[in-house]
């Protein structure tokens, strides 16, 4: 682990998440439970946010079960989650807990005898090597406990897909059976392998899905990012806009963060005011972490592409990968920056899109991770092509890479959102995209243009012959009912025809607002989905 799970004073942010897992604990005590799944990449906080969640449980009438599914085998996981039983009830009733599972067992005996006889018998099917039964037996012991205790548990099993690695016959499938019946246990599962926990849950836990309520955990929104990063670099200079670059960058990563805004915030402690100064800074914490060989997330990077892909598979994905990180985002942009033509590209990006390494939004493609993306670009792409083996050449040469793209970033900040969005608006091209649930089709405009609708919203009118698009872009302060009211009772003229609306809220949006946009058939484009419209046609992100 390159880092471990934060909680307690150190956790930050993710109210939204600990709201939600709040509200189902709650209910689970009236009554009604609602297992749930957290999914989203590695390292973006899944485990931190559960560990936080699991420290702040006081009910005595809850008793939480943690379990890390690593690699251990089923053996091992099974005596984990025993002992974790027995230990979470002895401290519920305030009993020292000092000792190994032995002394767990002797020392709840007399209080749970019958929870005791439940984990003796799964101890001797594990003894004969009877696993199935073991696993049934395990699933059957929080049952077992409610009706001794009238106490409910909480299971949370991170890493869940590691489940179908303990070689049982049907590990999913007998884990749905248990839990259709089990009212009075809530499961929480995570999962860094997005696409594989999907597919256990539509496939394998088909007849479950409806029951698992789907937690998507990504990185830091940017108000709670540049608290975060503030934090961190509380004790050095200011350095407003490449603590943004920083930001849209990592696309708010906790761990990136914390990682690039700490060296950031060491080199800036000795460095004096000004933009300058921290650009300077800026550039040396990115090579530092990104391409000195024992620079911590070259050295992440470099075991992601070891871990997923297989020598024999490197040479095959690798040329797809970097293409995609230089803006190749299309298969017809692939094929032509590679210089072939590839008939297997479009089953191995299918491959590589189980593999979490990239996502498929209508006709585009994209590498999941920005960072990763960024260091395939700057870094790896830049060692392995480079003519001459000159390591202070290359280091220039990166370093050189770095300072362009951050001099694009600023010229992109400068012209601020009316001219970006407008820009962003000229670039559709009758693509079809997916948001969210949704395809969308954004049609090539034959016109774009912007005016002003107040002190506080801009308009941007695409024209498509006859037919027109508005959009609202509210800047300022956060949007509200009236807001969606104005757009709604925007008419047309000139004979044109208003095919479509859409409201874009830069600073947020009241849920009220949100539900009236959507009844009016308005399409809303928060700033996360506008981030990831202006990342699909290769723009940066708008951080605000």
């Amino acid at each position: 682990m390159f880092i471990e799970p934060v909680f307690g004073k150190k956790f930050f942010g993710r109210e939204e998440v600990l709201g939600t897992l709040q509200k189902r604990v709650t209910a689970l005590k009236g009554g009604y439970r609602q297992n749930l799944a957290l999914t989203g990449p590695m390292l973006a906080g899944k485990s931190s946010i559960l560990r936080h969640f699991l420290k702040n449980i006081k009910d005595p009438d809850i008793i939480p079960l943690y379990i890390e599914m690593t690699g251990e085998d089923f053996k091992v996981f099974s005596r984990r989650f025993m002992a974790t039983l027995l230990y979470r009830y002895l401290s519920s009733r305030g009993q020292k807990t000092e000792g190994d599972f032995e002394d767990l067992k002797k020392l709840s005996r007399e209080m749970i005898p019958e929870t005791v006889e439940c984990i003796e018998k799964i101890e001797k099917a594990l003894k004969t090597k009877k696993n199935d039964i073991a696993y049934e037996g395990l699933l059957a012991m929080t049952s077992v406990f409610k009706t001794e205790t009238g106490k409910s548990c909480i299971v949370i099993l991170d890493e869940f897909h590691n489940l179908s690695n303990f070689r049982l016959k049907k590990p999913f499938q007998t884990f749905g059976k248990f839990i259709m019946v089990q009212k009075n246990t809530m499961y929480v599962v995570s999962s860094s392998q997005q696409s594989l926990l999907r597919e256990i849950l539509s496939r394998k836990l088909s007849l479950l899905f409806g029951n698992f309520e789907v937690i998507e955990v990504n990185g830091f929104d940017n108000q709670t990012a540049k608290s975060f990063v503030s934090d961190k670099v509380k004790d050095a200079p200011s350095s407003g806009k490449v603590q943004d670059y920083l930001i849209q960058v990592c696309e708010g990563s906790p761990f990136y963060l914390e990682v690039l805004a700490g060296r950031f915030s060491d080199l800036m402690r000795t460095k004096s005011e000004g933009e300058d100064s921290a650009k300077e800074a800026l550039l040396s914490s990115f090579a530092d972490v990104l391409y000195d060989s024992e620079g911590i997330l070259n050295q992440y990077f470099t075991n992601n592409i070891n871990f997923f892909l297989e020598k024999k598979n490197r040479r095959k994905f690798i040329p797809i990968l970097i293409s995609l990180a230089k803006g190749s985002t299309t298969i017809k942009a692939i094929q032509k920056d590679m210089g072939k033509i590839d008939k297997d590209l479009g089953k191995k990006l299918e491959k590589l899109q189980e593999m979490d390494l990239v996502f498929n939004s209508g006709v585009f493609f994209r590498i999941s991770d920005k960072l990763f993306e960024y260091w395939l670009k700057y870094v790896y792409s830049l060692k392995t092509r480079s003519m001459i083996d000159d390591l202070d050449i290359k280091y220039l040469e990166f370093k050189n890479s770095i300072e362009k793209d951050y001099s694009e970033y600023s010229l992109f900040v400068d012209s601020g959102p009316e001219r970006i969005i407008t820009d962003l608006f000229k670039e559709f091209n009758n693509e079809k995209v997916r948001l969210g649930l949704s395809g969308r089709k954004l049609p090539k405009f034959d016109s774009v243009r912007s005016s002003p609708v107040s002190e506080k919203i801009f308009r941007i009118t695409g024209k498509v012959e006859k037919n027109k698009w508005i959009c609202h872009v509210k800047y300022r302060d956060l949007a509200d009912e009236h807001d969606i009211y104005d757009l709604w009772e925007t008419k047309s003229s000139g004979g044109e025809k208003i095919a479509r609306k859409i409201f874009i809220p830069l600073k947020g949006m009241e849920q009220n607002a949100f539900l009236l946009a959507k009844e009016q058939g308005i399409w809303v484009w928060d700033i996360k989905r506008l981030n990831k419209i202006l990342r699909l046609f290769g723009k940066y992100e708008l951080v605000l």
